[in-house]
């Protein structure tokens, strides 16, 4: 597997300084930024982020802001708002990121629900917004598919491939969520997109395990994902980008890491 492999922090009460010093050391190629609550990159952390970005090898991607965000919101000023704060995530990040900013698709609300092509129209207005900004920074936009909540845009391959249709841009792609893909039964689809659709393209990877379920963000092997399955697939892609371990503790990561090695041999 030539991927490189990569670590973010799900723990919103864990204080990055506690363990970003120690992804490279640990064996990790990357960071993503998870870039709301304890990570959010201002002030002091900023420097930090700057630090590591400046004596390390660690690839940086981002995660742009998620809780309370809604591209795909009817209700034109809550969509602005979500479009806003993503694009000052990008801003004030940037200098770091490497190439690829992950974004989520939105969610129906009660009223959007009622009138889904509309809530399509506007996550579709709203990666494209997105997009533009992101190429005028060199970076591109992934979006990600998410879990089997009711409620949530993007579940399946469908879904996604109508967003990057939509928007028909060339930096835009998908974020593979094996652990979400898990939770929604289409991991083999999601693996095969692209023979679904030749324009749609995995540019960046998320990865974590649960029992079919719940998200848990367990380490890998400790859920029922099928990993030789997932490694066939990034192979069988020639996908060589970044799979971001989305853990709670760098611990867990390690462990990981070890788990991928075996499973890759």
């Amino acid at each position: 597997m030539n991927a490189k492999i990569s670590f973010s922090s799900v723990d919103a009460s864990s204080d990055p300084l506690d363990w970003m010093y120690r992804l490279e050391d640990a064996g990790f190629q990357g960071w993503e930024i998870v870039d709301e609550g304890v990570q959010k990159v201002e002030g002091e952390f900023k420097k930090r982020v700057r630090e590591v970005h400046e004596t390390t090898d660690l690839v940086l991607s981002l995660h742009t802001p998620l809780s309370d965000i809604n591209i795909a919101s009817v209700n034109e000023r809550m969509w602005e708002e979500s479009i806003r704060q993503i694009k000052g995530s990008i801003e004030h990040t940037y200098e770091f990121i490497d190439d690829v900013c992950v974004v989520h698709p939105g969610f129906f609300s009660p009223l959007s629900v009622q009138m889904p092509e509309t809530a399509v129209k506007k996550a579709v207005a709203g990666l494209t917004a997105l997009c533009e900004f992101a190429a005028d920074r060199g970076l591109r936009i992934a979006v990600e598919n998410l879990t089997s909540a009711n409620m949530l845009m993007g579940r399946y391959p469908d879904e996604l491939i109508q967003l990057v249709r939509g928007v028909n841009m060339d930096n835009l792609g998908v974020c593979l969520d094996v652990g979400h893909a898990n939770t929604t039964k289409k991991l083999d689809a999601f693996l095969g997109i692209t023979a679904q659709a030749e324009d749609v393209k995995i540019i960046h990877m998320h990865a974590s395990d649960n029992f079919g379920a719940d998200d848990l963000h367990l380490p890998l092997g400790e859920g029922n994902l099928d990993w030789g399955k997932v490694v066939h697939g990034i192979n069988n892609n020639g996908y060589e980008g970044i799979v971001v371990l989305e853990l709670y503790s760098l611990e867990g990561g390690i462990e990981s890491l070890e788990f991928i090695k075996k499973v890759s041999v």
